[in-house]
């Protein structure tokens, strides 16, 4: 990850991924856009080309593809939202909350991917039949905050579903901060 977009992730509050990582993290957006792609292209063949060879008409087309179109872009709100950082207020040491980050990550078999002074991605890689292909875990230390955010691994399968497991990820630690805090 570039130092550069460490800062941007503490302006913004939002997770920033690669082109390809964003590929995976949107597919679902794209999957379900098709419909409406291909019902723009009939339309497009049936009153400009007017090459159009298709059974049913650009309006039936359009007539289906409109649901799957929407739900497109629902999807695409949600999978924006989880790119938004848990922020936690603590007054804790950084050597406290070091020591709370290992052993949340022990606890949920976290394995760490790249670790400085301020900012760790952990990842999972969890069991088959754990309803989840992994998730990454990204936290970033800003002085008296913390910012926490997991998402399903998007260097894995494209996945839009972890079976609770990032809110478990983000909610344990987030447990174990304000116990280290009383």
């Amino acid at each position: 990850m570039k130092r550069e977009w460490i800062e941007l992730m503490k302006k913004s509050g939002k997770l920033k991924l690669t082109f390809w990582e964003n590929t995976s993290h949107y597919l679902i957006v794209v999957f379900l856009f098709i419909p409406l792609i291909l019902s723009i292209y009939g339309f497009f063949e049936y009153y400009i080309t007017k090459t159009y060879t298709g059974v049913r008409t650009p309006f039936e087309m359009f007539n289906v593809s409109y649901p799957f179109a929407f739900l497109g872009l629902l999807f695409y709100f949600i999978q924006n939202n989880r790119l938004k950082f848990k922020v936690i207020q603590t007054n804790l040491s950084k050597e406290k909350l070091l020591e709370i980050i290992k052993e949340t990550g022990n606890e949920l078999e976290w394995r760490t991917e790249k670790k400085t002074n301020d900012y760790f991605i952990n990842v999972t890689n969890p069991k088959w039949c754990s309803g989840s292909w992994g998730e990454r875990i990204t936290i970033i230390i800003d002085n008296n905050r913390i910012l926490i955010n997991s998402i399903c691994d998007p260097d894995k399968k494209s996945s839009v579903i972890s079976a609770g497991r990032n809110k478990k990820n983000v909610n344990t630690l987030i447990q174990n901060i304000k116990k280290a805090s009383c």
